[in-house]
């Protein structure tokens, strides 16, 4: 009797730590939602006189939406990337040219079961910006440097794919790729990051 005791307790604990981790893994909640991140950006764009096509650095992300369900979602955001060093046929540096993006997207969710792990794509329109702007006037005539100076920006397709992962019900870590989509005068922006968003 005793025995049976033990195992029912057993199996009764082993329930309830089944029934905490199901809770604690509920995917987040419907309703507007915050998030930035930071990460590896790319800008890829060609210049005169053989300048490097494509530029590394530190960029990052803000967006605001609104999940409709489980399954989707809508928002706006904000793409800050790493500023391009221009240089001429020397190697001296010539000029800068800094990108940010604006995007709106629908975001398109498949929640893996009640682990708390959704993966995700976007797809939307983007508004890519750039300012290019001359540092060492010297360099480009020496380079014989043709540069399109001001500011310049295109409209262009928008995507994404990644993965959330809820760490409590109401926030949320992610892992992701973008990309805006431009022109030859502002360049295609992409930026890999990881982030934090939290549902109101």
């Amino acid at each position: 009797m005793q025995g049976n005791q033990f195992k029912l307790a057993a199996a009764s604990l082993v329930l309830m730590g089944l029934m905490q981790a199901a809770e604690a893994a509920t995917p987040v909640p419907y309703g507007w939602y915050l998030e930035v991140n930071g990460g590896q950006s790319r800008i890829s764009q060609k210049y005169t006189n053989g300048t490097p096509n494509t530029n590394i650095g530190f960029g990052g992300s803000a967006f605001g939406g609104y999940k409709f369900s489980p399954f989707a979602a809508a928002e706006v955001g904000y793409t800050y990337y790493s500023t391009v060093n221009i240089d001429n046929a020397f190697g001296t540096k010539a000029a800068t040219n800094k990108h940010y993006s604006f995007d709106l997207a629908g975001k398109a969710i498949l929640p893996v079961g009640v682990t708390g792990l959704e993966l995700f794509v976007k797809a939307g329109v983007a508004r890519m910006n750039s300012n290019l702007s001359i540092t060492n006037y010297t360099a480009v005539a020496v380079g014989g440097m043709v540069l399109d100076t001001g500011s310049h920006s295109a409209t262009g397709v928008y995507g994404g794919a990644g993965a959330d992962f809820a760490v409590s019900p109401n926030m949320m870590i992610n892992v992701q790729w973008a990309q805006a989509k431009g022109t030859s005068k502002t360049g295609n922006g992409t930026l890999y990051s990881g982030g934090i968003s939290y549902i109101f």
